[in-house]
């Protein structure tokens, strides 16, 4: 269907304003040409977009659908007018929703370094559980979302998918727990999200090797639980970049005995439709990013970008290629 811009203009406004009179004085046109530009589109998509009231115009089912596209398509334009003034430079913002051990270790390094590479990208960030963050995705509630994974698993329909990078997660408690009798019974697991798929490990291992059920106490965040794990109140799975930072006499042990879990971050978002500037561009940052358990010191970023510019470099011809984008495995319609 071709439509012209100042058709869908005069279509927008009147359907804003319910009355062909008021839309045609605000955009200067005559009352018998805005009625020609609705038939007109009325005529391409084959139904009415409006009731013909006494006093005025009312939307149609089909034409309040045929305005969420028109909203998405001004959007559209909206933004490819600011890339261009900006030079072509990605700008605008993207929202993303992540589970709180994500928010806690990995979303600063990537808030950080996307406001090193495009500055006039606006991160907002949300904290959600594992199952919230792929509705909120499937719904348009978040531009991107990003869990813990341990396999492909499900996703709603429409929602693409990819692996990122990895992140190992150890089991950890108390001091004593480590020198304790063998083998020991587990009474209470501490989890900071219970949809997270690095508990899965832990708790199928435990209901193997134990006859008793362990209790689950959710802690919020991930310092809660290497704090109720170091005073012996339960076992944690946890980051293991996060028990570097609460070593010490009182704090938490890694538990040798028990088995520890490599999950990958995965990225979420919409399959339905063009991704903006700032979404994209903060997609091909998580795509290269490698991890708070590996990420380079600050002083080293001058090694770190020539690094990236080499896979720049690789990325577009592997893209020239037609072997895909950013060198990163094809994501996963599901």
């Amino acid at each position: 269907m071709d439509f012209a811009v100042y058709q869908l203009r005069s279509f927008w406004e009147v359907a804003r304003t319910g009355s062909l009179t008021k839309s045609a004085k605000n955009l200067g046109y005559s009352q018998s040409s805005i009625t020609a530009h609705v038939r007109s589109l009325e005529s391409r998509v084959g139904v009415p977009l409006f009731y013909r009231l006494p006093h005025g115009v009312r939307l149609t089912a089909a034409g309040e659908t045929f305005q969420s596209y028109v909203g998405k398509i001004f959007n559209v334009m909206d933004e490819m007018s600011t890339a261009l003034k900006n030079n072509g430079e990605a700008t605008g913002r993207v929202v993303v929703g992540a589970t709180a051990l994500l928010m806690e270790y990995e979303m600063e390094g990537l808030v950080r370094e996307c406001r090193y590479r495009y500055p006039h990208v606006q991160v907002s960030l949300k904290v959600m559980t594992s199952k919230d963050v792929e509705k909120a995705v499937a719904s348009g509630g978040v531009d991107i979302g990003l869990t813990l994974a341990c396999g492909q698993g499900e996703a709603p329909a429409g929602v693409l998918r990819q692996a990122l990078f990895p992140v190992p997660f150890v089991p950890v408690g108390a001091p004593g727990m480590q020198s304790g009798p063998a083998p020991r019974t587990v009474e209470r697991v501490l989890v900071v999200d219970p949809d997270c798929a690095s508990q899965e490990v832990l708790l199928r291992h435990l209901a193997s090797v134990q006859e008793s059920v362990p209790s689950l106490m959710e802690t919020g965040s991930t310092r809660s639980a290497l704090g109720l794990a170091g005073a012996g109140l339960g076992v944690a799975m946890v980051p293991e970049a996060a028990v570097d930072g609460a070593a010490g006499p009182a704090g938490p042990v890694v538990l040798e005995d028990l088995p520890r879990a490599s999950v990958h971050v995965q990225a979420l978002w919409s399959g339905d439709g063009w991704l903006s500037p700032a979404v994209s561009a903060f997609l091909d940052l998580a795509r290269r990013a490698r991890g708070s358990h590996v990420r380079p010191p600050h002083g080293e970023r001058g090694a770190a970008d020539a690094a990236d510019g080499a896979a720049d470099a690789a990325d577009a011809g592997a893209d020239e290629g037609g072997q895909g984008v950013s060198g990163a495995a094809a994501p996963v319609m599901v």
